[in-house]
């Protein structure tokens, strides 16, 4: 017997800290809706620390190319909204 697992696909826009930019990125979760959503939220925060590490690493690379004396500032990333689409 196959049994038919919901599927919800949420949107999370994420904006970095230092030029206001936003990206746009979808999360599939299974089970209801409110169970879906707690799932795309956590892959959403774990996607947020990873693309924060990745332009942070990025700014620093690029400092020490070209030979800055000092460390970039900080980037953040947050969550600043989402929705359902499926």
């Amino acid at each position: 017997m196959k049994t038919n697992i919901e599927r919800h696909q949420y949107c999370f826009s994420f904006m970095r800290s230092d030029t206001g930019g936003q990206k746009i990125k979808t999360f599939w979760g299974n089970g209801n809706p409110e169970a879906a959503k707690q799932d795309c939220l956590s892959q959403a925060r774990r996607y947020a620390s990873s693309y924060e590490n990745e332009l942070n690493q990025k700014a620093r690379d690029k400092a020490a190319r070209r030979g800055d004396r000092y460390a970039p500032s900080h980037i953040g990333v947050q969550i600043v909204s989402n929705s359902m689409w499926r």
